[in-house]
């Protein structure tokens, strides 16, 4: 079985591809856009095509002679120009599933997220609740949703979509590395408002578990969308102390006005972006999230796929946090 993964050489991209090698039973295939990056994975002797999700003309037959196909290339930034979003989110995965259906692909699977859902009124809540982004990063991956279902219906394109929470471990240099700094440099220790708030990570072990599930259930899967998700989750309050208490930091005890953190850390998020610095952590918008619910169920996977996550967020953090600090990042 041949198998396109496009976003290979990114964060999960690469721990997929390194769980598919250890099956030993799929010719993998991965579409790349930079070429230093890929280079590791061109002397394990796999085929790579270049493909840019910003250059249209780059994807033309990029899923030819595979029988399945991967899509994790994204924009994951949760702060960047709609238009960016728009195109190499959106666009780019409409071209991409078109692409494959031309080429007769039997399978694809479109990595979502949680942040297509946003902040929920259920707790935790599962695959029917209505979309409610407030990201423009959730706004492109819903749309890219809608465009998929709708082929599924129009033309039986034999879609899953996966929609893991917030994904942590080793190699994330975005989200989590970011939470992680801030705590390390003593930059957390006030929380807006109470923190009380629910939040869900999933460690990234168990979020390719759930791609190869999908991957060997077609069947169940084809036409369904899964929420990719760890057993637990946690106030904001109690899933920074844990990092802190992993870290040998002060755990945030007090907390502040909402109104008086949006503005502190106005003026951080303002000078970082003179500085063309895109750290996560530092945005009134994390302000705000802080005061709405994102914790989700994982019921349907582990019924539909036989998903089973085997990690904590105490266990997967403490195994993020020293790879971490043996590449020196904290």
């Amino acid at each position: 079985m041949r198998v396109l993964v496009t976003g290979a050489t990114g964060f999960i991209g690469r721990h997929l591809v390194n769980a598919l090698l250890k099956e030993d039973k799929y010719d993998i295939v991965v579409m790349y856009r930079n070429s230093e990056k890929v280079k590791e994975l061109e002397k394990l002797g796999i085929e790579t095509r270049y493909g840019d999700l910003s250059e249209i003309k780059t994807l033309d037959n990029i899923t030819k002679d595979v029988d399945v196909v991967i899509h994790l290339a994204a924009l994951m930034r949760f702060h960047a120009k709609w238009e960016k979003l728009y195109m190499q989110n959106v666009v780019a995965t409409k071209i991409i599933a078109e692409d494959a259906m031309k080429n007769g692909v039997d399978y694809f699977i479109y990595t979502s997220s949680t942040e297509a859902i946003g902040p929920v009124k259920t707790i935790p809540a599962d695959e029917t609740h209505p979309y409610n982004p407030d990201y423009t990063y959730g706004i492109s991956k819903m749309m890219a949703e809608k465009i998929l279902n709708k082929f599924h219906e129009e033309n039986g394109f034999p879609v899953t979509i996966l929609r893991p929470t917030g994904v942590y471990g080793p190699g994330d240099l975005y989200v989590t590395y970011s939470v992680l700094k801030a705590i390390a440099n003593g930059k957390m220790k006030y929380l807006p408002g109470k923190g009380d708030k629910y939040v869900h990570f999933t460690y990234v072990e168990d979020v390719i578990q759930g791609f190869i599930k999908a991957l060997e259930n077609r069947s169940a899967a084809i036409g369904e969308t899964f929420i990719i998700a760890s057993d637990d989750y946690y106030t904001y309050k109690d899933a920074f102390t844990i990092m802190a208490e992993l870290l040998g930091a002060p755990p945030p005890e007090k907390s502040i006005p909402v109104p008086l953190a949006k503005v502190l850390i106005w003026f951080v998020e303002t000078a970082n972006k003179i500085k063309r610095v895109d750290d996560f952590v530092m945005h009134t918008s994390v302000v705000r999230d802080m005061t709405k619910n994102r914790a989700y169920s994982n019921k349907k996977a582990k019924e539909k796929l036989g998903f089973s996550p085997k990690y904590n967020f105490r266990e997967g953090m403490k195994i993020t946090i020293e790879w971490y600090q043996q590449q020196n990042l904290i």
